[in-house]
């Protein structure tokens, strides 16, 4: 039984393999052809490249429920079509024994999707928007995991949060005038932009001169920064970008500052749940594949697998954005998708009289 479990296993990962390099490969031309239509300044070709190359750990890990359902598929349409599951069955294996074999090998690509998530996506993904926000910016931004920094003469600008409005949430300025001592501390609750620049909201500004600080506040007041709202957008660096550490330590500043940290909320059960959705998507193959007896037409159900991992991934897309407008909670929005097709799964099963 054992060298069964590690033989489907084994067949499975290896398609897994095959499927996500298949999936990596499309993903990166996709992305290969939106960065080029960025070129201009000194985002170079190379500069392109090299961002994408960066980012391609973080993409796979990405695509990894997806990858998960086309190689389950892939693996065992080889398995039924060399006789090897009619084999297993007339050895006492039924279904469901198949799919508890499947279900084991998702469980290791799911610890190793987490190692490659934690160790190598996340570091690279950030040295990859650092470096692609200070070129944008001319070397007066960088983006890091608290936050955007932003240079402005003398000036020194932190943003804890962008919200969805194109607000900001958390802002700190430290003014350097007339030389290294720091000059003038500034903290806003929110910055709005306007018309003709921004606006800070609930603000404290302490000035320091001979030893002597002197501290002020004001609801709104009139903030001149050259900090073009729809670019940092492109400078940030999302949620999904951090590892699960520094999502904790952000959660817990962002409700100790009184702000709402919906978004990495969400991110951080999008990741603690990943091993569901790798679970469910291989679960997904068994009756795709064993549905059809003998006659697997793997290429036609390759097809269908991965227009139903990448439609699904598209979907789940949806919904997450959906629920962070709405304001859902984020155990829902990171869960409910798995379980919608959990029972999808468990339909399938009892339709093709698996279960």
């Amino acid at each position: 039984m054992r060298l069964l479990d590690r033989h489907v296993g084994f067949t499975v990962a290896r398609s897994f393999g095959e499927a996500l390099g298949g999936l990596l490969a499309v993903f990166t031309v996709l992305n290969l052809t939106e960065g080029l239509r960025a070129v201009g300044g000194g985002w170079t070709v190379g500069r392109v490249l090299g961002f994408v190359a960066l980012t391609l750990p973080s993409e796979a890990y990405g695509l990894f429920p997806a990858a998960a359902l086309l190689g389950a598929v892939l693996g065992l349409g080889r398995l039924a079509s060399d006789r090897e599951i009619v084999a297993m069955q007339a050895a006492g294996w039924s279904p469901l024994r198949i799919a508890r074999a499947v279900l084991g090998a998702a469980v290791v690509l799911a610890i190793g999707g987490a190692v490659l998530g934690e160790l190598v996506a996340v570091p690279l993904s950030q040295r990859a928007h650092a470096q692609r926000a200070l070129v944008l910016s001319g070397g007066r931004a960088l983006s890091t995991a608290s936050g955007l920094w932003v240079r402005a003469g003398s000036r020194f600008v932190n943003v804890g949060t962008l919200h969805p409005d194109g607000s900001l949430g958390e802002v700190y300025e430290f003014d350097f005038a007339g030389g290294r001592a720091l000059s003038r501390f500034t903290y806003a609750r929110a910055a709005v932009p306007e018309a003709d620049g921004w606006r800070l909201r609930d603000l404290r500004e302490s000035t320091f001169h001979d030893d002597v600080a002197t501290t002020r506040g004001a609801a709104f007041e009139p903030w001149r920064v050259d900090v073009d709202p729809q670019r940092l957008r492109t400078l940030w660096l999302e949620p999904r970008d951090l590892s699960l550490a520094e999502l904790v330590r952000t959660i817990r500043t962002l409700r100790a500052q009184r702000q709402n940290p919906l978004a990495h909320e969400v991110a951080f059960w999008r990741r603690v749940s990943a091993p569901v959705y790798m679970g469910v998507m291989v679960l997904l193959a068994v009756p795709m594949v064993m549905a059809s007896g003998r006659a697997v037409r793997v290429g036609e159900r390759a097809l269908v697998a991965a227009l139903v991992g990448i439609g699904f991934q598209m979907a789940r897309e949806l919904f997450t954005n959906l629920g962070l407008v709405a304001g859902v909670s984020p155990l829902a929005i990171a869960l409910l998708p798995a379980l919608v097709a959990g029972v999808a799964v468990a339909a399938l099963f009892r339709r093709a009289g698996l279960a």
